[in-house]
């Protein structure tokens, strides 16, 4: 069996490190282009997505005749250094070798110096054993913790970013999971890919987890939907577990405002609400809405402007069923005017004088004036749209509201079934 197959997903990565390990296995190929092995491969990427198992899947399939060094801070700060320059020359002197330095940016936690030894002790091992044959594997949660001259080519040639599963892999990872679970009918695959879309694979193997102790808890002999949607709420939203105690009023008024936020984000994109929930979180947030964002989300004002839209909604529901001000909408608010200010000062959408060089501190009070004034017209104008989204589609908004009322939470499947799978006005 390839190592690399205990890694599900990650097609184009996986390419990369096995022709690493090609070419550790098979110099002869390479040596007659005049092609040697790189020094070294950095994965780095959010924690829990895969970066250790494939740094060991790496190592493993590099051969046996490697001996394998791994190095983790485990040791305290002087005594560390000394331990990262002995592997190094024991690796040199036992090639063909590989180290393993696993969370390499957390090397250097303890220290306040831009150039820390822990650091400089790895970057002088590497450049020591160039010419033998070393290689070094490396992972890290944020790369930019590591400095420049540490991550050049020559001394890390291959630097991956190892990103969340996408929901095609997401689902394929789910699918594993489930293989030795008792599932019930209503739990597919697809439907918890989407509900836990953008998350690492360590969150679905967690909530899949505690979706079964609730199961087991309440004595039931198969996980269901319930459980992993309560799951998914508790250890990815950080929703309560129960519904606030407030009055009848109140919770409809939050499910104004959640049904407000996710009949404009579908109205834009049919597939672009996983669950809408509410339940609060603690963050404050008196309710839960998982709205996607597309793939071309950074690189297109469209993508951007309807997200907006679908930030204000959720006031702008509230102002048009009671007739007065969501005093629950500030985070809503501030996040839309983060975007709608960067449409101003970043891109120039309403002209080059409110466009923004270089620092904010570069910018004049005059130019940060009419930065404001714009941001603030541009904001107005996008409330007046989005209230015209929800007037076109207003009957689903009261619709989504009472099943929210009723129900506490829906998922995708809940939402469709509710809307009759009829288009939405944008």
């Amino acid at each position: 069996m390839n190592a690399f197959e205990k890694v599900i997903g990650y097609e184009k990565e996986k390419e990369e490190l096995l022709q690493i390990c090609d070419m550790a296995q098979h110099p002869e190929k390479y040596a007659p282009l005049g092609i040697k092995l790189p020094h070294g491969v950095l994965l780095h990427g959010v924690p829990g997505v895969g970066k250790t198992l494939m740094a060991t899947s790496l190592i493993e399939e590099m051969g046996e005749e490697r001996k394998r060094y791994i190095l983790r801070k485990v040791k305290a700060n002087d005594e560390f250094v000394e331990h990262i320059s002995k592997t190094f020359q024991d690796a040199k002197e036992h090639a063909p070798s590989v180290i393993f330095l696993d969370d390499l940016d957390k090397f250097a936690s303890d220290s306040d110096s831009r150039n820390p030894e822990e650091l400089i002790a790895v970057q002088s091992g590497i450049d020591d054993v160039k010419g033998a044959d070393v290689f070094v594997i490396a992972t890290a949660n944020e790369l930019c913790e590591l400095p420049r001259s540490l991550r050049r080519p020559g001394r890390f040639d291959r630097i991956l970013e190892i990103c969340p599963p996408n929901r095609r892999e997401a689902a394929a990872i789910v699918r594993h999971y489930l293989e030795d679970k008792k599932i019930a009918a209503d739990v597919n695959a697809e439907s918890v890919a989407r509900l836990m879309d953008g998350n690492s694979c360590a969150a679905l193997e967690s909530v899949l987890n505690e979706a079964g102790i609730y199961a087991g808890f309440e004595g039931k002999g198969e996980i269901g939907r319930e459980h992993i949607v309560r799951a998914v709420l508790r250890l990815v939203f950080e929703a309560e577990e129960s519904v606030n105690e407030g009055s009848a009023s109140e919770k409809e008024e939050v499910a104004f405002h959640e049904a407000g936020h996710a009949v404009a984000a579908l109205s834009f994109d049919p597939e672009g609400v996983g669950l809408v929930s509410v339940r609060p979180s603690k963050s404050d947030a008196r309710g839960v809405v998982q709205i996607f964002k597309s793939e071309d989300y950074f690189g297109s004002y469209d993508r951007m402007h309807e997200r907006v839209i679908s930030l204000l909604a959720g006031r702008a529901a509230v102002e048009l069923k009671y007739g007065r001000v969501d005093v629950g909408a500030s985070a809503d608010l501030e996040r839309a005017m983060a975007i709608v200010e960067r449409f101003v000062a970043s891109y120039g959408v309403s002209g080059f004088e409110q466009l923004r060089c270089g620092s904010r501190a570069l910018t004049s009070e005059m130019q940060d004036d009419r930065i404001l004034v714009e941001r603030n017209a541009m904001l107005a104008r996008c409330y007046e749209e989005t209230k015209a989204v929800l007037r076109k589609n207003w009957a689903f908004v009261e619709k989504l509201a009472s099943a929210l009322v009723e129900r506490n939470t829906l998922v995708y499947e809940d939402i469709i079934a509710l809307h009759g799978g009829e288009g939405m006005a944008a």
